[in-house]
């Protein structure tokens, strides 16, 4: 019994002793490859190196904003309906994704969650509406993730397939469609379309659009910071690059406001020390300090825990200086010109950016990542960017070792991981660099967003759907009269239209829309008398009279929102909206050979008795008996007023949406 004992604990010892010195050698082996020191050059430590010499930007703001607020500048969503609802088909599998459980998601449950999607509504619900609230945009309308496999590398945590991109407050949206349920909206943001919850977001109508937008806006500069309303009750935390319309400002604060689910205010004070009205310069200070802002962000699979991914860091880091990048890797990719590194060995891929490359003006672009040329330390290229992690090779098996955070680094960092081989460097992988990344002028045009059959304004020409081109810009200076005579299209959209401002008398030569160009008119609503004619529709007036109108460019269509609506205006306004005098006639403007937009089909003069004209009055006096509440309605909707201009035609209403920043 006692030698029995005695072995038992001496095979304890030695088991023992194996724990001690056995197991701790292995750890230390195993965590000693594993965790060798990732080269990543802190922040911090080399900024001097980093900024020096930037090259000053001018930028011009008005391309951010709009395309910021493109979503309320279209008037349906451009993509088919198949395309659109590629979510329906895409994740309509069966054992390929895992719940929040990590449980594989049953087909059953998948198709009973596809069945809400209602796209057979898709475009028909149209609204135009702004974020209230941070929110997250989502391939399809749940909050619960779709992983894939949890043992293969790159999938599972945090990579949830569900998840499309994070939305800032203040955020414009067109509105598709809502689920059955009526619990989400598909809508079209700024940089994608997807699902959002019915509760993140409020409808606005033009008039509030139009105000929105009008206001001074200001860009937040700093990080996840609380805003509170003026009486001091905290709201929401937001994200630099947050944009806020403003309403006033003393030596301390901006006074702005955030609408809430149910389209009232909420004022809001922001401090100055925290964001900037326009775009910041982009000098060393403020590249600095957006940069330090960002560094050390945990990384965020498409905004995933409100955290950002490369895309977002690279966004966001260029728009408090007034750059608009679109939000995933492969769109920013084609932002600006693009130098092509494929197919160069590592040397000649870095001379190539140090050559061409613009420090913090730049980006990298690599299959599924993009980066932000930062400059270089000891000749080496810099990047600063939020990873996930490096792709390793054990024994065959594919893993990551974890970045996950926004670092700065060269393009060889993981060189001294074991696991980490040449070819999934960053420089072996680095396939583009893009140089001063900006909006295109001819995605934002306002021809693009105003007119379906209008494709693209570009190398000085205007593309339509059929594959036919027009000249834009013919270079000429020309007078007031000359603009009259023969304006080319960019003449005829010199002026601005005041849309729902008080009406006053407008200054010397002001008539925003007089400008018609006839090779623009024809093109979208038909070349000749008989081309026209086979375009018009028959609506019926509020009076019961028959009216004809084109139907090309969704005129016809915004017409009848205009009937709709004045249906329900109050009896003292019938004076003015009924005996019409009248909308299709195919003329000319008396005392010229240029077309009437009458003869278009476009325009609709209203009761001519409670009207003013400018021809018909001896002496030049600008009066006007139309009430504002009917001119907004029509404005509303895309139409101008000939009461807006110096030579007042009060009586006319012109389908002209091109020249409004926002229709319903």
């Amino acid at each position: 019994m006692f030698l029995k004992e005695f072995c038992y604990n001496f095979l304890g010892i030695i088991v023992l002793m194996r724990n001690i010195f056995i197991i701790p050698l292995i750890l230390f082996l195993f965590i000693g490859c594993s965790m060798k020191d990732v080269k990543v050059l802190k922040y911090e430590q080399k900024t001097d190196y980093l900024v020096k010499n930037l090259e000053p930007l001018h930028v011009d703001f008005k391309k951010y904003k709009s395309r910021y607020f493109m979503p309320w500048s279209i008037q349906k969503i451009g993509l088919t309906e198949e395309l659109a609802s590629w979510a329906n088909f895409a994740y309509k599998k069966e054992n390929q994704y895992y719940g929040e459980n990590s449980l594989v998601l049953e087909l059953d449950e998948i198709k009973r969650l596809l069945d809400t999607t209602n796209f057979q509504e898709y475009n028909k619900r149209t609204s135009y509406a702004i974020t209230t609230q941070n929110t997250q945009v989502r391939n399809l309308p749940t909050h619960k993730p779709f992983f894939r496999q949890t043992n293969l590398a790159g999938e599972g945590y945090p990579f949830d397939y569900m998840q499309n991109t994070r939305l800032h407050v203040n955020t414009p949206l067109f509105v598709s469609h809502y689920t059955k349920d009526g619990s989400w909206a598909f809508v079209q943001s700024p940089v994608s379309t997807g699902w959002i919850p019915t509760s993140s977001f409020t409808v606005l109508n033009a008039k509030q659009r139009h105000e929105f937008k009008q206001n001074s806006k200001i860009i937040i500069t700093t990080d996840n910071i609380p805003i509170y309303s003026n009486n001091q009750k905290y709201l929401l935390h937001v994200k630099l690059g947050t944009l806020f319309s403003i309403e006033k400002e003393d030596d301390d604060f901006y006074y702005s406001f955030i609408y809430t689910k149910f389209g009232n205010k909420i004022k809001a004070q922001i401090q100055k020390n925290q964001a900037t009205i326009g775009p910041l310069d982009f000098n060393e200070t403020n590249v600095l300090h957006v940069s330090s802002q960002l560094l050390g962000e945990k990384y965020g699979w498409g905004g995933f825990l409100d955290n950002r991914d490369c895309s977002a860091m690279t966004k966001d880091f260029f728009a408090p200086f007034g750059i608009w990048l679109p939000r995933n890797s492969a769109s920013q990719k084609d932002a600006g010109e693009y130098l092509l590194l494929k197919g160069l060995n590592d040397k000649e891929k870095e001379k190539m950016i140090k050559t061409h490359g613009i420090a913090f003006l730049s980006l990298i672009y690599l299959q599924g990542h993009v980066m932000l040329y930062a400059g270089t330390v000891d000749d080496k290229v810099m990047v600063m960017h939020n990873a996930w992690g490096l792709k390793t090779s054990s024994f065959g098996t594919e893993g990551r070792h974890i970045l996950g955070k926004a670092i700065i680094s060269d393009l060889y960092i993981g060189e001294n991981l074991s696991k980490v081989k040449k070819e999934s460097l960053l420089i072996s992988r680095a396939e583009g660099l893009v140089i001063k990344p900006d909006v295109p002028s001819y995605y934002i045009n306002p021809l693009v967003m105003a007119y379906p059959d209008v494709v693209a304004v570009k190398n000085n020409q205007v593309y339509f759907s059929d594959l036919n081109t027009t000249e834009y810009n013919d270079f000429v200076d020309k007078t007031f009269q000359t603009k009259l005579k023969n304006p080319s299209i960019k003449d005829t959209l010199s002026l601005k239209y005041p849309a729902f401002e008080e009406i006053v008398p407008p200054s010397f030569n002001y008539d925003p829309g007089r400008f018609r160009n006839d090779d623009l008119l024809k093109k979208l609503y038909g070349q000749n008398k008989k081309e026209i004619e086979k375009n018009l529709e028959k609506l019926t007036w509020i009076d019961g009279t028959k009216i004809l109108f084109n139907k090309k460019q969704n005129a016809a269509m915004q017409l009848q929102k205009v009937i709709n609506e004045l249906k329900k205006m109050p009896k003292k306004y019938d004076k003015f909206l009924t005996n019409i005098a009248g909308t299709y006639n195919f003329r000319y403007i008396k005392d010229t050979k240029r077309l009437s937009s009458h003869s278009y089909g476009i325009a609709i003069d209203l009761n001519v008795k409670q009207s003013k004209y400018w021809k018909w009055d001896k002496i030049y006096k600008y009066s006007n008996n139309f009430p504002k509440e009917i001119v907004d309605v029509f404005e509303k909707y895309g139409f101008i007023w000939g009461g807006r201009w110096y030579h007042y035609d009060t009586m006319h209403f012109e389908y002209r949406p091109e020249l409004f920043e926002s229709i319903d």
